[in-house]
């Protein structure tokens, strides 16, 4: 875990275990997503009296409560560790935006203010000339 996201390999490693956390978060919400279908077909299949050797539903239900409660205990205290360091990224980034906004207001002013507005015609050496 990154003590702080001054260096850049710290925010390499703050990344990169966001990166972990997201991975985690989408594989998890894939496969509960895929117990209610499966849940369906067991369903059916006891409807149409298929045998079976033990009760798939309460192994899927019980499978996908240790899941939610595996990824909480693995995800919960890593994100709150990483919480902090989240939100100063996030206001570097901001920062970062705003001034990236100035540079490109001052570029359209510079723009605006060469840009040869009473010629009718135009070529490169022109337009080269505009901005001696």
């Amino acid at each position: 875990m990154p003590k702080s996201n001054e260096s850049a390999a710290e925010k390499e490693q703050l990344m990169s275990v966001m990166t972990h956390l997201r991975d985690v978060k989408v594989i998890k919400d894939k496969t509960l997503d895929q117990v209610d279908p499966m849940k369906q077909a067991i369903m059916l299949m006891k409807k149409h009296q298929v045998k079976m050797e033990e009760d798939f539903l309460v192994t899927l239900e019980t499978s996908k409560s240790q899941l939610k409660e595996v990824s909480e205990k693995a995800l919960g205290p890593v994100k709150e560790s990483i919480l902090p360091l989240q939100n100063q990224e996030a206001q570097n980034i901001k920062g970062r935006l705003a001034r990236f906004g100035i540079v490109v207001q001052e570029f359209r002013i510079k723009f605006d203010n060469h840009v040869p507005k009473h010629i009718t015609e135009s070529s490169p050496e022109l337009i080269l000339s505009a901005y001696e």
